[in-house]
């Protein structure tokens, strides 16, 4: 059985009757959009009966989750008597933290179950946590069993455990007294010696079945004990209408929206960009579940970063040939072209802003900052095209160190660089990448007429972008 067009997410509201507070299921995310709403209505569909919350990681601010319980938290673990380790990374690193949330949010759960928001749920959850009550198990996780020498993150167990473990935690049920256990070790690893390096803190995927394991009369059950797993790893994202990630009594991971799904795709080392000419490739098998509108300019972007002719003649071959959009435009148009920014600061390479925001086109995309304004509201940065374009597609590279500064922004245009038309605002705070293939793309269908394009910072901060890159189609002359 497939679940297609009314999916089990339409059979559920916004949120569900809380029952038995005895067991508690948890959806585990820092992001929230209509994609991950919906594998959170289809998980509490699958909890009825049981207490169903968001687990919400607000550290680059709150999460709007409806009608859904929610349960927010930050990125500050100092309070449970931990350490914020490493910096910038401590919740992907411990896993085990949200734990300690939910069991301080329900203290008389004797079990607990945590999500990840990218993971697609098609079985009776309910069952499984009645099980583990029953059986008084301890952990619940998908390959669950002693770890390798040569796993990656053996160095951080080794000097803690005789036998380290190893667990993947996408999808885990824990008891009471496991997760009182595992917090214990934190606090007494915290006591002992503030971490600064790996080998201080053991990385969760270990820790948390390292520490369970040597509990008394310890009780751990592999996942696939209940529910099949055909789609269940830590990479090879899947569409979310895939029928392979929908059918009953599956759990799937990862299970993402169709932005989502290109970023992952196109950032494969083995792959990229290069998939999309490979019939048989992830990328082309999962692109039959994507809206061409919307792919079709992403991944031609992609292509003429290959700087290619003979790639982008390519493109626009298998593009006809599939019935997608037809890609149009010089490529990158704004590349040293002659720029503009609001302001400099004590940080920027050049306090001449015509020269200093010449590292906005350069083409030099490294991660880092080619350009930076003073703290100030809504800085600016800018680009003349020298002559009017058709502008179909702006791509904005973030810096990697700092991405959270700049989530909320605008693309204008202009035809005399005086008067300015707003075509686009991304209103939300989703972190979006650059030179780690998760640039941000404005799409504009149709395009808008402009010599001058302007990218803003809406509200006060400092604007400090990697690059920005136009495509487009010069205005032909009449």
């Amino acid at each position: 059985m497939c679940f297609r067009g009314r999916g089990l997410e339409d059979f559920v509201g916004n949120g569900v009757e809380m029952k038995d507070s005895s067991l508690v299921v948890a959806l585990r995310t820092h992001v929230w959009n209509e994609e991950v709403a919906v594998l959170a209505r289809r998980l509490a569909y699958f909890s009825q009966g049981i207490e169903f919350v968001i687990l919400a990681d607000e550290s680059n601010g709150v999460l709007e989750t409806g009608n859904f319980r929610k349960i927010g938290h930050n990125n500050d673990f100092s309070d449970f008597g931990v350490a914020n380790y490493p910096a910038r990374l401590v919740l992907w690193y411990n896993g085990d933290y949200p734990l300690y949330v939910l069991r301080r949010a329900f203290p008389r759960a004797t079990h607990l179950a945590m999500v990840e928001y990218d993971v697609a749920v098609n079985t009776d959850v309910v069952v499984i946590m009645r099980d583990a009550q029953a059986r008084n198990l301890d952990l619940i996780a998908d390959r669950l069993g002693p770890a390798s020498p040569d796993w990656h993150w053996w160095p951080s167990l080794a000097p803690h455990f005789a036998q380290p473990m190893i667990a993947f935690i996408q999808f885990v049920v824990v008891s009471a007294r496991a997760a009182d256990a595992l917090l214990g070790r934190r606090q007494a690893l915290m006591a002992a010696k503030a971490p600064d390096c790996d080998a201080d803190w053991p990385f969760c995927e270990g820790f948390i079945p390292s520490v369970i394991a040597g509990l008394e009369n310890a009780q751990m059950v592999k996942l696939d004990h209940y529910a099949r797993l055909p789609c269940f790893d830590v990479s090879g994202h899947r569409h979310l209408h895939d029928p392979e990630v929908n059918q009953l009594g599956t759990i799937s991971h990862p299970v993402v929206g169709e932005t989502m799904l290109l970023n992952r795709l196109l950032e494969d080392k083995v792959g990229g960009i290069q998939a999309v000419f490979d019939p048989k490739s992830k990328l082309r098998q999962q692109l039959h579940f994507c809206d061409p509108a919307t792919f079709s300019a992403r991944l031609f972007v992609e292509v003429l970063r290959l700087r290619s002719s003979r790639a982008s003649a390519a493109y626009h071959d298998l593009a006809a040939q599939r019935g997608w959009p037809v890609p149009k435009g010089e490529g990158n148009v704004a590349r040293f072209r002659p720029t503009a920014m609001s302001s400099v600061s004590q940080w920027s390479r050049d306090r001449d802003p015509d020269v200093e925001s010449r590292g906005g086109n350069d083409g030099n995309i490294q991660g880092g900052c080619g350009f930076h304004t003073d703290f100030e509201r809504d800085p600016w940065w800018q680009v003349d095209l020298e002559d009017f374009y058709e502008v179909e597609r702006v791509v904005v590279f973030n810096r990697l160190d700092l991405p959270e500064r700049c989530t909320r922004i605008s693309v204008l245009g202009s035809e005399d660089g005086r008067s300015w038309v707003l075509w686009a605002v991304k209103l939300d705070d989703a972190v979006f990448g650059g030179a780690d293939g998760n640039p941000y793309v404005f799409a504009f269908a149709p395009p808008f007429i402009a010599r001058f394009v302007r990218i803003t910072l809406i509200g006060e901060g400092f604007l400090h972008l990697d690059e920005i890159e136009v495509y487009g189609e010069r205005v032909a002359q009449t």
